[in-house]
Order: structure tokens, then sequence, then C-alpha cells
């Protein structure tokens, strides 16, 4: 079990939801760790818990310190690493009430409501005609039903001439897509996949994700007498034959991200072809038309299918865009050194934007935020 496991199993600890053999695990593993000197206690009898969070805290400064490379970067303030027992403790204790309003309110200024993101969607048809999807609305057609929460197309209703639908989900929502062959897509805020209403049988099956993030559970190309799968983007294409996999390739972004999280694809662009193995990612830059891989922890990159926001070592402006993305909102940094405060965390989706901020507001660099409409100013 590595550090960043202990974390996680750290967490469940203070919360007083390890099981027996999770507790074992962590026994074992502080028994192991060199210097343990923990103050004598077996962890295995603590019961009281706050004396389980007080522990935490001493066993924070010798088991977890601060030796990872990227501490040593300046824009690494001292207090700027949140740890995922922090946020993942403190989301609970917003869950129970432990934060008053009248301790929120004293701690920003609020205008106006700011709401958490939900499953909503334009259908653009082939002739041009545009349908709202969204929550408690049904849409049903002789290829195609919508429940309001995704959308799923009818394999057996087969037209001669090949049509195309697209899927536009604006900012603070979310959607889901079974196409005809089976291939579930979920895509994230701010996206659009361009997609046929029938495949052709035994040709391949190609999709276009026009810009934004999706994540692909593909159909084995051996259900569909071995067509392959492709999904077109800008710079690059994707062909797998059976996997799961996510495309990040946002408009105001110059990188293209594809992370590989079952089976194998293949990455191509007008100049290199490369291979992806599970728990890789492949980074475009579009800039230069160059390909890099590295290993990744895909959690961090497909939680949002899951309903969480995962950061690991990330700087605040890119928690922002994250952020901007999925309430719909505009945020800004009353200075730039602000931006590149990093945190470690992952937290729900559906909590208000509100909790996020007062658990960023409480890092020592960030002194308070506020929200005026649909525009927050972090201090």
């Amino acid at each position: 079990m590595n550090k960043r496991q202990a974390k996680k199993l750290f967490t469940k600890y203070v919360n007083n939801e390890c099981s027996k053999e999770e507790l074992e695990l962590l026994n074992t593993f502080l028994d192991s760790y060199q210097g343990n000197s923990f103050g004598g206690e077996d962890y295995r009898l603590i019961e009281d818990e706050s004396f389980r969070s007080e522990s935490w805290s001493r066993i924070e400064k010798q088991l977890f310190k601060k030796t990872d490379k990227v501490y040593s970067f300046k824009i690494f303030y001292k207090y700027a690493a949140i740890l995922l027992v922090v946020l993942t403790v403190s989301f609970y204790f917003f869950q129970g009430g432990f934060f008053s309003e009248d301790f929120i309110e004293s701690n920003q200024e609020l205008v106006g409501d700011i709401e958490i993101g939900t499953d909503k969607a334009i259908l653009t048809l082939e002739d041009g005609e545009v349908v709202a999807l969204e929550e408690d609305k049904i849409y049903e057609t002789t290829n195609v039903k919508s429940d309001g929460q995704g959308i799923v197309y009818n394999a057996e209703a087969s037209n001669l001439k090949t049509e195309y639908h697209s899927l536009t989900i604006p900012r603070g929502g979310q959607f889901f897509v079974e196409l005809s062959d089976g291939t579930k897509v979920w895509l994230n805020s701010e996206t659009k996949l361009r997609y046929p209403v029938i495949f052709k049988e035994g040709e391949t099956r190609q999709v276009e994700l026009v810009y934004g993030e999706a994540y692909f559970d593909v159909s084995p190309s051996s259900q569909h007498k071995g067509a392959r799968f492709k999904v077109l983007n800008n710079k690059q294409e994707v062909e797998v034959l059976g996997t799961k996999f996510n495309l990040k390739a946002y408009k105001d972004e110059t990188n293209t991200y594809t992370t590989l999280v079952e089976g194998k694809v293949s990455v191509m662009t007008a100049g290199e072809d490369i291979i992806l193995h599970p728990n890789q990612q492949s980074v475009l830059n579009e800039v230069n038309n160059h390909i890099e891989i590295s290993a990744v922890d895909v959690n961090e990159n497909i939680g949002w299918v899951k309903g969480d926001f995962v950061f690991y070592h990330k700087p605040l402006k890119d928690i922002a865009v994250a952020l901007e993305r999925w309430y719909n909102v505009d945020i800004e940094f009353q200075s730039e050194e602000l931006k590149d405060v990093k945190f470690n965390g992952e937290l729900s989706k559906y909590q208000s934007i509100e909790e996020i901020l007062q658990l960023i507001s409480n890092t020592k660099p960030i002194k308070s935020y506020e929200i005026n409409n649909k525009t927050i100013v972090i201090k």
C-alpha cells in the first residue's frame, strides 16, 4: 500500500468506517513504516472519534511529510496542499450540518443563487430541428427515446439513408447517450457529439467529438462483424475494437487528452500513430501536433462520470475551469499568484458551490471569496 492509498484508508478510519480487514491493513502499514513513533497507541483499539481526528494530525506530520518534488515549487504554498482526507471529511461535515448558515454567511457575500448542474442537452436532428432534452421531459420517435436523463437509439429501426444527429451539452449540464450499436457515451458540460442515427452494417462505426469531454464504453467489434469504432476530433482520431476511454478536447484548451481505462486504442494524427494501454494517457499539443504519453491515475480523469470532482496536485486555475463549466459561473482571481495554489481533493459534484468555495477559502493563501450573481471572485 502506497502513501496515497494510506491517506484514503485513514479517511475511512477517521470517520469510523473501516472494516476489520481495512483496520488490519492500516495497522500493518503503520507498523511497517520507518520511524513510526506515533505515541505508542494501539490503533486497533481506538474508538473515540475526537481522538481519531487528533491522531490524524500527528500522523500526517510524520507519515506524509512534504517530500514530493511538487512541494519544492515556489507556487506550492506552505498551506496550499489540502490532503484528500481533509476534503473528504469536510464533505461529511457539511452534509451533517457541521458548518452553520451563520458561519458560511460570515465568510462570504452571496448575491443570487447558483444552481448545481443537471441532466440536459440540445438534440439537433438531420433536418435542423432542435429539441431540448431535460429532466422529467419525454421525447420519443421511431428511432430514439429520451427520458430527460439520457437518450437511447433503436438499432432495429433501420433507415436506407444515413442520418446524423448531434447532442450539445451546455454549461451546467451533462447527458448520456446509447448509440444504435450499444456503445454508451457520457457527455460532460460544454460538449458536442455528432453521430449517425444508425450505423451501416459491416462499416466502420464513426462519431465526432466536435468539442468538449466524453467517456466512451464501446460495444466490441466482435458483435458487429469486426466493424471498428472511431472517434474523430479536430487534429486526431481514436480507433478502438472495444474499450473504455475518456476523450477531453475543449475549445478553449490547446491540448487534447485521451485516457484509456480498459482495452487498447490507437491515437492517430497527421504525423503520429501511437498505441495506448490501460492507465495511460496521450496528450496532443495542438500547437506543434506532438503527442506525449504518460501513466496516470484514471480515477482523476473519469471521476466526473461517477459524479465526483477529483483533483491531484491541481492548480486552482484548473479547478476553477471545472467549477465554471458545471455550475455555469465565471471565476476571477484577485491576484495572479492565487491561480497556482495547488490542491488534492475528491468532492461530490452535487454539493453546492458555496460548500466547495468554503473549503478552498479555509487554506492560508486564500482569504475569502465573493459571489455576485454568476461571478465569483477568489481573494
